[in-house]
């Protein structure tokens, strides 16, 4: 009968924030996956645990996680952690995953601390649609690409920065007029957050190049409607209609590209602009 991959959150910075259940799952396994050996010895030690541990990250993934597959297969359970948080949101562990599961193999979730959502619980910003970004790339035209394309996002967005590239990141920033919520060590012993109002012509706060960053972007203002002039695309629906050729559909989406609004907003407009003529002419 094969094992079960249990996929464990641990603390991202404050050890008690260990849920019980992830504490009985890693004292339960066989063995544990671990992004950096040292860092989840530390923790483990901290909770009284000892267990068998074997190196998953970046560079070794692809070697390893075929390997954890066979164990896993053969019976043993399996625990992968990651640094801080859930293993494979911006850390290792998603091959290892995908390879369960398309070997057939149990996956269990066993959820806790989130950086990302400990963010935005204190932001204070519409949190509902966001966008997790990861971290940005470190240098080079696809950096300047991640920026311009944040700068569009709709909703909220969330992303991790270094603290060598933070204060790069934040002039960066400049491009994105929002307001902007810097997290710093969340959960630890000087974890700070920092508002910035970017909405407007303003310099990046002093932030210092210590500790682990968090960063909540707030969600795009939302702008006024464009006011439509109703008589001006009456006169225009109508001009085009007294051409020959031209089909309904085919008036109303040159209407709707003259206009810049959608075919659905022209045919109420000009509706309620027949109606409002027709008033006005009694």
């Amino acid at each position: 009968m094969p094992g079960s991959l249990y996929v464990v959150a641990t603390p991202i910075g404050n050890l008690e924030d260990l849920t019980a259940r992830a504490r009985r799952i890693l004292g339960e396994v066989d063995v544990i996956a671990a992004e950096d050996t040292r860092r989840t010895s530390r923790l483990l030690a901290h909770v009284g645990i000892s267990k068998p541990l074997i190196s998953l990250h970046a560079h070794n993934e692809h070697r390893e996680a075929p390997r954890l597959v066979e164990r896993i297969r053969a019976g043993a359970s399996v625990a992968v952690v990651s640094d801080a948080g859930t293993p494979g949101i911006s850390d290792p562990g998603e091959t290892l995953v995908r390879l369960c599961r398309q070997a057939g193999l149990p996956v269990v979730a066993i959820p806790g601390a989130s950086a990302v959502t400990a963010a935005l619980s204190i932001s204070g910003l519409p949190a509902v649609p966001f966008t997790f970004l990861g971290f940005p790339p470190p240098a080079g035209e696809a950096r300047n690409r991640w920026f311009e394309a944040l700068a569009h996002v709709p909703g909220a967005a969330v992303f991790f920065e270094a603290p060598h590239r933070i204060r790069r990141t934040l002039d960066d920033l400049l491009l994105v007029k929002r307001q902007i919520i810097i997290n710093r060590e969340l959960s630890k012993i000087y974890e700070n957050s920092i508002e910035w109002d970017n909405s407007s012509h303003s310099v990046p706060p002093d932030v210092p190049d210590r500790g682990e960053f968090v960063v909540v972007v707030g969600p795009a203002p939302k702008s006024e409607p464009v006011p439509i002039d109703g008589e001006a695309m009456l006169a225009f629906v109508n001009h085009l209609a007294d051409l020959p050729g031209l089909s309904e559909d085919r008036i109303l989406s040159a209407a709707a590209a003259a206009f810049q609004i959608p075919v659905n907003r022209v045919r109420t407009t000009i509706k309620k602009t027949k109606i409002l003529v027709k008033q006005h002419n009694k």
